[in-house]
């Protein structure tokens, strides 16, 4: 147990960085108000003692004593908890603010490995339980001091009597560590089936509406309640060894209690002690047998919030070979010429979208649009020049230079994406822009040259109103909109939507199409689109099946004898509402 406990604190003060002067008063207040508990046994006997022989004053003096010793030990319990709650706050945030500083910084085979509700568990539940540990650590060993104070005290008085002090705390120790032990195997089950319940209950908020389409309430329920069996079973196997640790384990400290009665009255009887040392003893024995309890409880909670360690680290500690690093390159003069050469890539736990022998070239003030049907790589090369993951071999260039060696300032400043299902934040439509840029005249610019600036006017708040949680009080055009005027706010040379208009109706698609003829202007411009109407506009048009480029060209060019293109004009909108029904039939199945 001690050795485990001692591994444990280690691995917390490694990990939880505390304030050091809040931390130093939380150990010296709590020496402290322990060590005056010692004393209070003794003025207490002390008043018996005195009391029966007849002795006023001196009765009076211990009782003053005592009064004094209440004081103080109340002072410094209150000080105690005062530097805990400090120090907790000092704790939680930076331990808090770690975590997410570190989530921003993984890649997107991070979000595979690690769940969304093990991340959302480990940094609101996790979290406060380290900043809450120190409390334990503190008591732990300070508790464990005082215990040894009191077992020497008996073992002073009596060899016999301390030896079987020692006996009784020696059960009970083993006795509930192993009843701890086991509390914390069924514990991990219960936290793993949690972050499912978590993982399930954000996928069906996010699908209500396949729900509703398909009426498969039944089968997500029952999927639900699968789960939520599971926890009960480990829910209900942890609780079996707290009931015997709450319920039996009490019955140690009585049997013990009542030795000690027997063999107190034995030696008052026969004179070798008096009343106040029977007193001082069994109320010794009492603090003995308690702050073991305690300090069990606490070592159970340590052992518990251990579970808690090794899910922080594994989220801190994660690596990855896709782990993509910037580079020094501080040159902010981007042109936006994009080069692809020989660009290979291969998703490690899928096989559609992987690319091969990938060669294209971009162009500023042009619109590079890239077609093909769904799994042919599209989307994957836009989130190779997002960096979202890296290549496996060739080169990926802006204005002849890798992209791995801009710095990251320079690079998410210059190249930015929307895809079709842009994110809005819960806050006001000001907010959301002012994220990338606070100038509200730059803000009523960007919103001007996508044509949402009079739609936002019209509102009874105007750039005031509060979007509800990922705009869901703003249509789908104006999302899309709204999303792509907070993209030019920030000022990117490269600009690449992919499938911003897959939901649009036909109106909206003109919209955005002027909208691309004008970004074009002074931005290079790369489109992910299945839209027929959309390709047309496009100044060179990027072919792709199964990985590969079978055609580059314009629109007349292709349709002249590319089959491939021919293909996807002839069959666009069959292809198109294929790949929506492959979307659903997806949404559905994560689900499930």
């Amino acid at each position: 147990m001690i050795k485990d406990n001692i591994k444990i604190i280690k691995d917390y003060f490694k990990l939880v960085k505390g304030n050091k002067k809040w931390m130093t008063l939380l150990f010296l207040s709590s020496i402290i108000f322990h060590s005056l508990s010692l004393l209070i046994p003794v003025f207490a006997s002390n008043i018996i003692y005195e009391v029966t022989n007849g002795n006023a004053n001196e009765t009076y003096m211990n009782i003053i004593w005592l009064l004094i010793t209440y004081i103080a030990y109340n002072l410094f319990h209150y000080l105690y908890y005062v530097s805990y709650t400090h120090n907790f706050e000092y704790s939680y945030r930076n331990l808090r603010e770690k975590i997410v500083d570190k989530v921003f910084t993984y890649d997107v085979e991070f979000s595979e490995k690690i769940s969304k509700g093990t991340i959302l568990n480990t940094i609101n539940t996790d979290t406060a339980h380290l900043a809450e540990m120190i409390d334990n650590v503190c008591e732990i060993i300070i508790g464990l001091l005082k215990v040894m104070v009191m077992i020497f005290i008996f073992l002073k008085t009596n060899l016999i009597i301390g030896f079987i002090v020692l006996f009784i705390e020696w059960i009970y120790l083993k006795s509930f560590d192993h009843l701890n032990i086991m509390n914390t195997k069924y514990l991990r089950g219960q936290q793993k089936y949690r972050d499912k319940l978590t993982d399930n209950l954000s996928q069906i908020l996010n699908g209500l509406g396949e729900i509703k389409v398909f009426n498969i309430y039944n089968k997500i329920k029952n999927n639900f309640y699968i789960i939520t069996n599971k926890w009960s079973e480990q829910y209900m196997r942890k609780r079996k060894y707290g009931n015997i640790r709450s319920g039996l384990m009490p019955a140690i400290i009585h049997f013990g209690k009542v030795i000690l009665y027997f063999i107190l009255v034995y030696f008052v009887l026969n004179g070798k002690y008096e009343v106040n040392i029977l007193i001082l003893l069994i109320t010794y024995f009492e603090n003995i047998m308690t702050n073991t309890k305690d300090l069990m409880g606490y070592s159970r909670q340590i052992r518990e919030w251990s579970i808690s360690i090794t899910r922080i680290n594994n989220i801190l500690n994660y690596s990855s070979k896709q782990q993509i690093t910037f580079g020094m390159n501080d040159n902010d003069y981007i042109n936006g010429l994009v080069e692809f050469k020989d660009v290979d890539f291969s998703y490690k736990s899928k096989n559609k979208g992987n690319i091969e022998k990938i060669n294209f070239v971009a162009k500023p003030n042009e619109i590079t649009a890239l077609v093909g049907h769904s799994g042919s790589g599209k989307t994957t090369i836009t989130n190779l020049l997002l960096r979202k993951y890296k290549i496996d071999s060739g080169e990926i260039l802006i204005d002849g230079e890798n992209i791995y060696d801009y710095s990251k300032e320079v690079y998410s400043t210059n190249v930015v994406g929307v895809n079709q299902s842009p994110f809005i934040f819960n806050m006001s439509i000001r907010q959301n822009l002012s994220l990338i840029d606070s100038n509200i005249k730059h803000q009523i610019e960007a919103c001007k040259r996508v044509g949402i600036h009079d739609y936002i006017m019209s509102l009874p708040k105007g750039y005031n109103t509060i979007l509800s949680e990922n705009a869901t009080n703003f249509s789908g055009g104006q999302k899309q909109l709204l999303a792509i005027a907070r993209t030019l706010l920030s000022k990117a040379e490269i600009l690449i939507f992919d499938e911003v208009t897959s939901s649009l109706d036909t109106l909206l698609v003109e919209k955005i199409k002027d909208i691309f003829e004008n970004l074009k202007l002074d931005h290079t411009i790369i489109i992910v689109t299945h839209k027929k109407d959309v390709m047309k506009i496009a100044d060179k048009i990027i072919v792709l099946n199964k990985g590969n480029i079978v055609g580059q060209g314009t629109h007349d060019e292709l349709m002249t004898d590319n089959e491939f293109y021919i293909d996807l004009q002839t069959n666009n909108y069959s292809s198109s509402n294929k790949k929506t029904q492959e979307n659903i039939t997806q949404q559905k199945h994560d689900i499930i």
